[in-house]
């Protein structure tokens, strides 16, 4: 039947396509050879001149990544075909010049090669298509926040999932370039598995291998989703969620998106149940970021500068307090049991503690130098920085769970920072300008007090020890330091060693420790250690022999000449461990089971009780 429009509707059709947009095709011929065709036409573009750009960097990673490096091939035209002037103002951007003034449409094309998996940017073989927007499509200015169309050539029997909407096979739509930068696109033959949880469609795509047991993947994953949102009472700020997962041999972390994530996990992830346990883990960090970060976020990177870092001293708040929720999650969720979780947190407050960049940098310092220290990889500096350094990760999850326990012990529980989350996430909603350090510190005090709001500044902003000890004991949790077992070494020597191809590389040497003194180096090739060879990356039967104040000469390698460094070996503290206070008052134990949640009190009460049954 022939359908004929009514004028109103007519006028509308015109501008609608009329209105300026930027519409990319994704060309996946070249997929074997690991290369993307890129057409992008920026239409309805203004001006006489048109400057577009591709990012430096990605979202989710605080280093200049510079994806350019794998542009080629660069053309521009008009519509109809025609060359126009292009050149070069800067490493990633480009300016095209038009004849004329009014409105029009720029074409560009070019090649990318698609072969960096590990850094979640950009991937295509002959098996599937991974596409990190911000590192495949360029931008113009005058267009960055019009609509956006994307629409990839499939192979037969291909599929695509993206976060963004799908009004059609094989095309996404997006209302701006952020939202597409902010919607990771896989393209395959991949597994999805869907599921409501939350009151949401959950989707979790898998490329790679895995166990297949989708039962118990939907178990776990809606477990983690509910958990989270109860948090912020049920307020999930989505209707449809995707995990886009890439399962494969060597893989590792995730990446936080509007209403996505990208995880890596290595596949004996499915086997192992402490790899499990840390997959899991990662899942809810990268799904708790649906909030923070990605719905309300530090003033400095409210809107993304794609061009230059974003620099901010709040990424303790971005990731070390998601850093804090990912395993609590799990013991709330009953994914893991109390006694696992002391575990985790006992390790974490190792790695923290026991970091010799511990009390000489703040989380500030760290947040702002991630683009320079945290996350950069310049062999310049990755030796040294555990001795200059904190993670704002790890220290910042453990500034959480202060900040929590402290807010809980100081208004007999009716402040936390659960309600700290939920603030911020009404109060500062994105779009908006971002939360300041003075915004959080404000509600912090009108939480818990001028008190605590002072003490977070010391947690925050200098190099004061946390009060870990004090805070779990607000909860009936004793921490101490292990004394070493009999068959642990009593004595250490402040080095960390890699094995590589039958070599003992030195690959980190730990400040204020003898070796560092002695003058060993990051890079020593290491061969004996008191006469006898080194033959692995592990010390322990070497140093079993030995005392802390012994005296032991290293022979190693540098520059390709044997050389002996006599070092005086150390005693390590212990590990910590975290344990119940059985003499705990029952206002610690009743602040425990809100902390905690209902399971995670059942959790504890059997393991009281099986404490009994061994005494």
């Amino acid at each position: 039947m022939l359908r004929v429009l009514s004028p109103l509707l007519l006028l509308f059709a015109v501008v609608a396509e009329a209105a300026p947009r930027t519409v990319y095709e994704l060309g996946l011929d070249r997929r074997a050879s690991q290369e993307l065709e890129v057409t992008v036409r920026f239409e309805e573009v203004p001006g006489t001149t048109v400057d577009f750009h591709l990012p430096v960097w990605r979202t989710g990673l605080y280093l200049v990544l510079d994806p350019v490096g794998t542009v080629s091939d660069v053309t521009v035209t008009d519509v109809r075909g025609e060359a126009l002037p292009v050149e070069r103002t800067a490493s990633s951007s480009w300016r095209v010049t038009r004849p004329e003034a009014a409105p029009g449409t720029v074409v560009v094309r070019y090649l990318v090669y698609a072969n960096s998996l590990e850094d979640r940017t950009r991937h295509v073989d002959a098996d599937h298509a991974f596409v990190n927007p911000g590192t495949v499509f360029v931008y113009a200015d005058a267009l960055r926040d019009a609509p956006v169309e994307v629409r990839v050539d499939l192979p037969r029997n291909w599929k695509l999932a993206s976060g963004m909407d799908s009004p059609g096979r094989g095309r996404l739509v997006a209302p701006h370039y952020d939202r597409l930068v902010d919607s990771p696109i896989e393209a395959g033959t991949f597994d999805l598995v869907r599921f409501e949880a939350a009151g949401i469609d959950v989707e979790f795509l898998i490329h790679g291998i895995w166990d297949g047991d989708a039962e118990r993947l939907e178990e776990e994953v809606s477990a983690i989703v509910e958990a989270a949102a109860e948090i912020f009472e049920g307020d999930v700020p989505t209707d449809r969620y995707l995990f886009l997962l890439h399962s494969l041999p060597g893989l590792g972390g995730g990446t936080e998106y509007y209403n996505s994530t990208v995880v890596h996990t290595d596949p004996r992830s499915w086997w192992d149940e402490d790899r499990h346990e840390r997959f899991l883990s990662l899942l809810a960090h990268e799904f708790f970021h649906l909030w923070n970060v990605k719905r309300f976020r530090p003033a400095e990177i409210a809107r993304y500068d794609y061009q230059a870092e974003n620099y901010t001293e709040l990424l303790w708040v971005n990731e070390g307090l998601t850093s804090y929720y990912d395993q609590l999650l799990l013991a709330r969720a009953g994914l893991i049991d109390l006694e696992d979780y002391r575990e985790v947190l006992a390790e974490t407050i190792d790695d923290v503690v026991d970091r010799p960049g511990y009390g000489r940098q703040s989380l500030s310092e760290a947040s702002f130098e991630a683009w320079v220290r945290g996350y950069h990889r310049g062999a310049d500096r990755v030796p040294d920085k555990p001795n200059r350094t904190v993670s704002f990760y790890a220290q910042g999850g453990l500034l959480g769970l202060v900040l929590d326990l402290e807010l809980r012990a100081a208004t007999g529980g009716e402040a936390s920072l659960d309600v700290l989350m939920r603030r911020l996430y009404a109060d500062f909603p994105l779009g908006g300008p971002g939360f300041t350090y003075a915004d959080l510190r404000a509600r912090v005090a009108e939480l818990g007090g001028e008190a605590i709001a002072e003490r977070l500044d010391r947690w925050s902003g200098s190099t004061d020890p946390l009060p870990l000890a004090e805070a779990l004991a607000r909860v009936g949790w004793t921490l101490e330091r292990e004394e070493p077992d009999d068959d642990e070494p009593t004595a250490a020597l402040g080095v960390t060693l890699r094995e590589a191809q039958g070599r003992i590389r030195v690959t980190q040497v730990a400040l204020g420790t003898p070796a560092h003194a002695a003058g060993v180096n990051a890079g020593d090739r290491l061969v004996a250690l008191d006469g006898a060879e080194v033959t692995g990356a592990d010390l322990d039967p070497l140093l079993l022999r030995h005392a802390p104040g012994d005296r032991v000469e290293l022979a190693l390698f540098r520059d390709g000449r044997l050389r002996t460094v006599e070092v005086e070996l150390y005693a390590p503290l212990g590990p910590h461990e975290l344990e119940v206070d059985e003499e705990a008052s029952e206002d610690a134990v009743a602040l425990r089971a809100a902390w905690l949640g209902p399971r995670a009190e059942e959790d504890e009460e059997e393991e009281e009780e099986d404490e009994g049954e061994d005494d």
